[in-house]
């Protein structure tokens, strides 16, 4: 078999029809968002090329960004490489709002829609905290683009601000936005989705989730008749699939390779592809194409490789030493052979990353070392030295001692420029090196052990850190320090007895060091622990103790900082004037980072106490600082605590979407953000009536809320056991509840009974058990006397009231009102109409003649259910209606259905997609079991599906 003629230019698109159809129906509606996932070589970006060529007709605007695998700290780099066209496509109508300023430095073309000039401090250096103005900018840019398909490749190479961009793009995107995103699954880190946390579309979000997978036999004979003509027979194709496994990219790089042996006469494909060589890998491929090409191309391409990240020609011809004329035919030489591409305008790399690695292990080990030393000293002469390729390329080199200083230099570089992930990644690059001096692996674990708590994915800086504090030669001073930054990041994103102990060592291994001892006492007396709170008081003392003989700023920010955390567990009113002390502290970015923690604590305990309105106004100041010091955790945090507070108001509209933004992998779980997700999604559950779905959630939750966090395990247990009381099973409801009682009077912290407190003295009367109900009540009543706890008080008379409606529902009616105001005036919309629903209630035992009087209670509440959503007490507050005859009337002419869904259809559908039984159907919606069966017949035929199937039809 001969063949002639110009070959391998360019690859049939063979096998990715259903895929690119998958594709196009995804993003020729918007808003969409699209992942495709594969293996290196498995085609991806050829999908992605293949669908913009077909959109082109449609006058849907296709944009493109890649992160890359070095890069330097640009926020949001492949976000605004692929907006750098597209902003010249906005209208000349449209003007954008002063916000969309501080994308300027990035996109001059911007300028002449905004409404005044740029002025120095928007188009200045961005740190900190203005990544999340940008965020918002870009939101803005996109959507003023119009239809647009944003495309940004490799997201398993994206860095944490990008993964963040990305995550708000996905789950709030504008109207017309189509999102695609391409990444490797196996590049991910372990436990970690390719946007970080998990990852739902919003109702009205079209989509969908592609991967791609070899291609078969057949498919592989078909890209080679692509290549090669109908001449490349089932023989040829059965050996290229063998030696490919149906790898595009293997099948590809040996078609190419073909393609230079089959220019000489008479040559035979089936000869010449056993002159390549059986098996071979694609970096052979890779380089049999790499051969072919001349010197200038060849020293292009090495330079190319060395680089390891897209360059201007300007760069790679100072690299290769060769004049312009000399670049211009290498490269293009380098660019027919499609060894190298334009990734963008003006920058060359390659086509995928094996192909580079191919190269670069071609390059003998003197020439390597000789074009990397040369690349450290081009990159040091531009203005700004790029950093961290030039500590890449010293460590390349060889050369330990010069890379040293260099990885140092780019590291407090990233520190400067507030990039803690590039510093954290060089700190355990150099941390990890065996021969680095012990006075610098002390310094660097130091600084690495600083930065741990202020981020939000700190597991593999945790697990270097618990290594170097077994390290015996590491001195008791500098190892109490470094378990002093253990301790940190452990409690700052999980807690329990290990963040205690540790807390402890660090107290006793830093006795020389009293200021960074009195900040281990500190943290170790904030009382949010299960620890008795009197014992944390104890450690706060000698905290304060310690300070008084300190002058170091930042030390008496962080004390301050948990004492205010403390006083904020315990409701002391003495909080607020020390938190405003905080507030005004001047200081550096440490410093300021105290002043978010401190006020970010003070949120949360207000929210756990009820008082709302200050709880949000915290937030605000904690937000503002936490951005302005690029202090992720607490930025994280912050939206958590609205999250909770979203619950508590009422906002449930998108809460959904919300929780899935910042809920973590299981991995995580043991987060602050997974767990209170985790909570709110399980509270949300119960109202609608998922009842079997949150019972799992809850019950996978029960060990690690009883160790770390109190409040969690109030909620946690005042959940299960309404759960119970729902299901009729009181028994088991006062048992669920035992564990958060004995936790609440051993910590002694009774201002977060918020929630606990109702549900017990319901369970306790249910069981007929009035004498413990009172109990409790006296506790509570004793425990957050002279304390600021709106909420828990509210809820106190909302328990009177319940332990009184038996023999004296006049009285209780009293404390029932007075209990509903407090809510309603606190903003707690959902817990206000379960207080309504049971003034109803009680009226109906007071005036059981005057049905109509408890009836306006029943409807009010039924009326909150419904805008809530709150399917399950909605049903169980009109059962009671029509059991006292008070039902609002059917309107006549009632809406026939059809084949809809009718609203009752709908929430059965909703509650099988979640595995419930009809029995749990039943009891969720306060209907019979018959009633049910009949529901869920018609539900099914509606929907052509089965229970097992009835998830993918809605």
């Amino acid at each position: 078999m001969t063949v002639s003629g110009r070959r391998g230019t360019g690859f049939g698109f063979v096998g990715r029809g259903s895929e690119l159809r998958t594709l196009l129906d995804a993003v020729r509606t918007g808003p969409a968002v699209v992942f495709i996932e594969g293996e290196p070589g498995i085609g991806k970006s050829r999908l992605v090329g293949e669908a913009a060529l077909r959109l082109q007709g449609d006058k849907i605007l296709v944009l493109r960004g890649s992160c890359l695998p070095l890069r330097e700290p640009l926020p949001f780099e492949p976000v605004i490489e692929a907006l750098r066209d597209g902003a010249t496509r906005i209208s000349p109508d449209m003007q954008l709002s002063p916000a969309v300023t501080i994308l300027v430095r990035y996109l001059p073309e911007l300028v002449e829609r905004l409404p005044g000039p740029a002025n120095d401090e928007t188009v200045g250096p961005v740190v900190g905290g203005v990544q999340h103005r940008m965020m918002r900018a870009v939101h803005e840019v996109v959507t003023a683009i119009g239809p647009l398909v944003l495309v940004v490749e490799d997201v398993h190479w994206a860095d944490e601000a990008t993964r963040e961009l990305l995550l708000l793009l996905a789950s709030n995107p504008p109207q017309e936005m189509r999102l695609v995103i391409t990444y490797r699954a196996q590049d991910l880190s372990a436990g970690t989705g390719v946007l970080g946390p998990p990852y739902r579309r919003p109702v009205g979000v079209g989509g969908a989730d592609i991967r791609l997978r070899p291609l078969n036999e057949p498919q592989v004979r078909e890209l080679a008749v692509s290549s090669l003509g109908r001449s490349a027979g089932s023989a040829l194709g059965q050996q290229l699939y063998d030696r490919s496994g149906g790898l595009p990219l293997a099948v590809e790089e040996d078609l190419l390779a073909l393609c230079d042996h089959l220019e000489h006469p008479n040559a035979d494909a089936m000869t010449a592809l056993k002159d390549v060589g059986i098996p071979r890998s694609v970096e052979e491929s890779v380089k049999g194409r790499v051969r072919g090409l001349n010197t200038e191309a060849m020293a292009v391409v090495q330079a190319a490789a060395v680089l390891a990240v897209p360059a201007s020609e300007e760069l790679l011809a100072a690299l290769a030493r060769l004049d312009e004329d000399e670049t211009e035919a290498g490269l293009t030489a380098a660019l027919e052979a499609s060894v190298l591409e334009e990734t963008s305008t003006g920058q060359y790399g390659f086509r995928h990353v094996l192909a580079r690695q191919a190269v670069y292990e071609g390059i003998l080990g003197p020439a390597r070392r000789r074009l990397h030393r040369r690349a450290a000293e081009l990159l040091t002469a531009r203005v700004p030295p790029a950093l961290v390729q030039i500590a890449y390329h010293t460590r390349q080199q060889g050369d330990v001692q010069a890379w040293i200083p260099r990885a140092q230099a780019a590291a407090e570089h990233a520190v400067e420029i507030g990039d803690d992930g590039i510093t954290t990644e060089l700190l355990q690059q150099l941390l990890a090196e065996p021969s680095l001096p012990p006075d610098l692996r002390n310094h660097f674990a130091l600084a690495l052990a600083r930065i741990a708590a202020s981020r939000i994915d700190s597991s593999a800086t945790v697990s270097v850190l618990r290594r170097i504090v077994t390290d015996p030669g590491l001195p008791a001073t500098t190892r109490g320090e470094v378990r002093l930054g253990l301790a940190s990041a452990l409690g700052s994103h999980t807690m329990g007895p290990e963040v205690e102990r540790e807390m402890e060592r660090a107290v006793d291994e830093l006795a020389d060091r009293p200021e960074l001892a009195a900040v281990a006492m500190a943290r170790r007396g904030m009382g949010t622990s299960a620890t008795p709170i009197a014992q944390e008081i104890a450690w706060m003392d000698r905290a304060l103790n310690a300070v008084a003989r300190t002058s170091d700023l930042v030390v008496e920010a962080t004390v301050l900082a948990s004492r205010i955390t403390l006083l904020e567990t315990l409701g002391d009113p003495s909080a607020r004037e020390l938190l405003i002390q905080l507030s005004q502290m001047d200081g550096d970015r440490a410093v300021q980072q105290q002043i978010a923690r401190g006020l970010h604590n003070a949120a949360d305990q207000a929210f756990w106490h009820g008082d709302d309105m200050r709880a949000r106004s915290l937030l605000d100041e904690a937000e503002v600082v936490a951005c302005r010091t690029h202090s992720q955790h607490w930025e994280h945090s912050c939206r958590v605590i609205r999250m909770n507070l979203d619950f508590a108001s009422g906002n449930w509209s998108g809460l959904d979407q919300r929780l899935d933004a910042f809920a973590l992998q299981a991995k995580s779980d043991e987060s602050y953000f997974s767990v209170e997700s985790l909570l709110v999604r399980a509270l949300l559950e119960i109202a609608r009536g998922q009842w079997g779905q949150a019972r799992e959630r809850l019950d996978a939750l029960a060990e690690f809320t009883h160790q770390a966090y109190p409040p969690w395990e109030m909620v946690r247990a005042a959940a299960i056991g309404r759960l119970d009381l729902a299901e009729g099973r009181t028994k088991s409801a006062w048992n669920a509840l035992q564990p958060a009682l004995d936790l609440l009077r051993h910590k002694g912290v009774w201002g977060w009974t918020t929630d606990l407190i109702p549900t017990a003295v319901q369970a306790a009367l249910a069981c007929d058990n009035p004498d413990e109900a009172h109990r409790l009540i006296e506790q509570v009543t004793r425990g957050i006397d002279g304390a600021e706890a709106p909420g828990v008080a509210a809820e106190l008379q909302w328990a009177r009231g319940l332990v009184l409606a038996p023999a004296d529902p006049h009285t209780a009616l009293e404390y029932l009102e007075q209990a509903r105001t407090r809510l309603q005036a606190l903003g707690r919309v959902h817990r206000a109409a379960l207080i309504t629903e049971h003034v109803g209630s009680t009226m109906s035992t007071d005036d059981p003649h005057n049905p109509g009087r408890a009836a306006r209670y029943f409807h009010e509440a039924t009326d909150t259910y419904r805008k809530l959503g709150a399917t399950a007490d909605e049903a169980r507050c009109s059962q009671t209606l029509r059991e006292i005859g008070q039902q609002r009337p059917v309107p006549r002419g009632r809406h026939s259905y059809g084949d809809e869904l009718s609203p009752r259809e709908q929430q059965v559908a909703n509650l099988l997609a979640t595995g419930a039984t009809n029995q749990s159907i039943a009891q969720a919606l306060s209907l019979s079991v018959r009633t049910v069966e009949h529901h869920v017949a018609k539900t099914l035929k509606k929907l052509h599906a089965t229970r097992s199937s009835i998830r993918a039809s809605l």
